[in-house]
């Protein structure tokens, strides 16, 4: 059955209950078919619903068109003209540092991105976060070509009723893309979230954001970081920075010396 491309997808993308099932392992497996079965058995975009013939579901033109970030703070990652910046720094991160070394992301936060990492987060399409993660991994492979590597990808952790709601957590697939394409190992269980907190965007300020997130994560493996220097955490998409400048406090009051942050997409305030 042919299914219609998520950029005339009308429908609204709602949470729902995405539990690990067969069906979710045999669409993670579809999503990484290697490069000679697509040849054979072409995939459809995402995008355009057009047969696609590369090793993730995403036709050259369509991402080409995608919503590419520009000009970009080093610090907090959010898009300015380049005259805004002053060392590649905004004037906000000039005035209050972030407690992370850099944020990166690839993608505007805007049509079809949101809909496309909403059908990814909320109905388990895998095909989906497979495809816009290449992405992702191409841009820190190039940047990592010049620069150390962190020790770690660290996928920002969901807590465990959320995990079992969803069935997965979206930022530790993201994370399984890159690290093969970087050999950069995954932290799977460093970090957990022991507080069930609200979602960040039913948050109606950035203190309420902040206050939400306090005390929501704990480091589960002390002794895992004897030798660990620097962390790369991973997420879908950064907002207004709070829950991985919570996370990355939680590092550093730890002994992890520099902490970046990397996503799919980036939110403007």
């Amino acid at each position: 059955m042919t299914r219609e491309p998520l950029i005339n997808d009308q429908r609204q993308c709602a949470p729902q209950s995405a539990q690990l099932n067969p069906v979710n392992i045999q669409k993670s497996v579809q999503a990484m078919l290697p490069f000679r079965l697509s040849t054979i058995f072409p995939t459809q975009c995402v995008v355009c619903g057009k047969a696609c013939y590369r090793h993730y579901s995403l036709c050259l033109p369509c991402e080409l068109q995608l919503p590419q970030l520009g000009n970009c703070c080093f610090s907090c990652g959010m898009e300015y003209a380049a005259t805004a910046l002053v060392n590649g720094i905004c004037s906000s991160c000039q005035l209050a540092p972030k407690p992370f070394y850099s944020c990166r992301s690839v993608f505007r936060y805007q049509p079809p991105i949101n809909k496309l990492l909403a059908a990814f987060k909320f109905h388990s399409r895998f095909e989906v976060g497979f495809a816009l993660s290449q992405s992702l991994a191409k841009q820190m492979k190039r940047h990592y070509e010049s620069s150390y590597k962190p020790d770690y990808l660290l996928p920002v952790p969901l807590h465990k009723h959320r995990l079992r709601q969803r069935g997965f957590n979206q930022a530790l697939e993201i994370s399984r893309v890159i690290s093969r394409q970087c050999d950069i190992p995954v932290a799977h269980n460093l970090v957990r979230k022991i507080r069930d907190t609200p979602a960040q965007t039913e948050m109606s300020s950035a203190r309420a954001r902040k206050v939400n997130l306090q005390r929501a994560f704990v480091l589960s493996d002390k002794p895992g970081i004897k030798n660990v220097n620097s962390i790369a955490i991973i997420d879908d998409v950064v907002t207004t920075t709070a829950t991985v400048s919570v996370l990355s406090q939680t590092l550093r009051s730890h002994g992890i010396q520099r902490v970046e942050v990397w996503s799919l997409a980036r939110a403007a305030h």
